[in-house]
C-alpha cells in the first residue's frame, strides 16, 4: 500500500455551529454500524472523521458534540467550507419536522419519529463517491461489497492522515484509473463493476457530475442523467442521488431490503412489482422519499420481521 497522503496534523480551520433542534449527534453516530459507509469513517473520542471535499483533491473533516453545539474541524479547508461540510453532511438544513408529521400519519414508521429521533440522511461528499459505494452495492450484501470497498482502497493507497489517524477514503478517479479494470477486478471487483468504476473515474474527470450540473436539475432528470453512465440503473441511480446530492425526495423502490421490509410489516404484497413500491413511497411519504427509505433501513436492520401474535391461554 502506498503511504497516506499528507495533510496538516492540526485543522486549518474550527467552526460551532447550533444544530436545528431535531438533530442527534449521537443517532448519526450509531446510524454509522448500520451503514454501508461505516468504512470511510474514522474515530477518536468522541469525534468523528471522514474524507471530504473534491472528489480529485479531498480533505478530512471532523466533527464532534459539545454541549448543545457541534463542532467541525477542517484538515486542509476553511471555516466557510468546514461549516458547509458540517451541514451537508448530516443534512442539517432539512425541515424533518414535516418528515416527522407525515411518520405520525403512516402505521410502518410510525414511532420511529420517536426511536430514531434526529437521525438525518448522511450524506457523501459527492456523486462520484456515492456512485462508487452504488456501484459496488449492486447485487451483494452490505458485508461483501464493504469487502470489496476495503480491498480496492487499500489497493489504491486512499487514505489520509492527520494528527496521527489514518482516515480511509475513496478513491480519486486517477487512482481507479491507474487501478484500471483489470487491478479492480484482482482486488474482489466484477467484470461489469470494474469496467462501471473505469467509466465512472473518466466521466467524473470529464466534469459529468459537477455539482454546477446536477444541481439544477430535478431529481427524476438527475435519475435520468446518472442512468445513462455504463453499468448504473435506476437502483444505482437513486442511490447516487440520495447520498452525493442529499435530496430528501428519493423513495428507492428497486432496493431489496425495502421490498422486503415493507412486505414484512403488511404494507405490500410479497410479490409486489417495483411500480406498486414505488406508488407506495409516493403517496404515503411525498416528498420525503429518501427519509422513508432511510428508516425504513433502520428500522428494518435493528427490528427485522414482527413477531408474531402470541397464542392466547385459557381462553384469555
Amino acid at each position: 500500500m502506498r503511504r497516506a497522503s499528507p495533510l496538516p496534523r492540526q485543522p486549518t480551520s474550527t467552526v460551532s455551529l447550533t444544530p436545528p433542534k431535531l438533530s442527534s449527534f449521537p443517532q448519526e453516530r450509531e446510524q454509522l454500524e448500520f451503514s454501508s459507509r461505516s468504512l470511510v469513517f474514522s474515530s477518536d473520542g468522541g469525534r468523528v472523521y471522514r474524507a471530504w471535499g473534491p472528489a480529485d483533491h479531498p480533505w478530512v473533516l471532523g466533527v464532534e458534540a459539545s454541549g448543545s453545539r457541534w463542532r467541525g474541524f477542517g484538515y486542509g479547508a476553511g471555516p466557510s467550507e468546514t461549516r458547509t461540510a458540517v451541514r451537508d453532511l448530516f443534512s442539517l438544513d432539512h425541515p424533518i419536522e414535516e418528515f416527522y408529521r407525515q411518520v405520525r400519519r403512516e402505521p410502518v414508521l410510525r414511532g420511529t419519529d420517536r426511536r430514531f429521533r434526529g437521525l438525518r440522511l448522511p450524506r457523501d461528499a459527492n456523486v462520484y463517491e456515492a456512485l462508487f459505494h452504488s456501484i459496488l452495492g449492486q447485487q451483494v450484501s452490505v458485508q461483501a461489497a464493504n469487502a470489496i470497498k476495503r480491498r480496492v482502497m487499500e489497493a489504491a493507497g486512499a487514505t489520509l492522515e492527520v494528527g496521527g489517524l489514518t482516515i480511509p477514503r475513496v478513491p480519486t478517479p486517477n487512482e481507479l484509473l491507474t487501478l484500471g479494470a483489470d487491478g479492480l477486478r484482482a482486488n474482489g471487483a466484477s467484470g461489469a463493476k470494474a469496467r462501471s468504476l473505469v467509466a465512472l473515474a473518466e466521466w467524473e474527470r470529464a466534469g459529468r457530475w459537477a455539482p454546477g450540473r446536477l444541481g439544477p436539475l430535478s431529481t427524476a432528470s438527475v435519475v435520468e442523467a446518472l442512468d445513462e453512465a455504463p453499468g448504473v440503473g435506476r437502483w444505482t441511480a437513486e442511490n447516487a442521488v440520495l447520498r452525493g446530492l442529499g435530496r430528501p425526495d428519493v423513495f428507492v423502490a428497486g432496493d431489496l431490503g425495502i421490498r422486503t421490509a415493507l412486505a414484512a410489516y403488511g404494507a405490500v404484497a410479497a410479490d409486489a412489482k417495483e411500480e406498486a413500491i414505488r406508488a407506495w413511497g409516493e403517496q404515503r411519504y411525498p416528498g420525503w422519499g429518501s427519509y422513508a427509505t432511510l428508516y425504513l433501513w433502520r428500522k428494518w436492520v435493528t427490528e427485522g420481521a414482527p413477531r408474531p401474535p402470541a397464542h392466547r391461554r385459557n381462553g384469555e
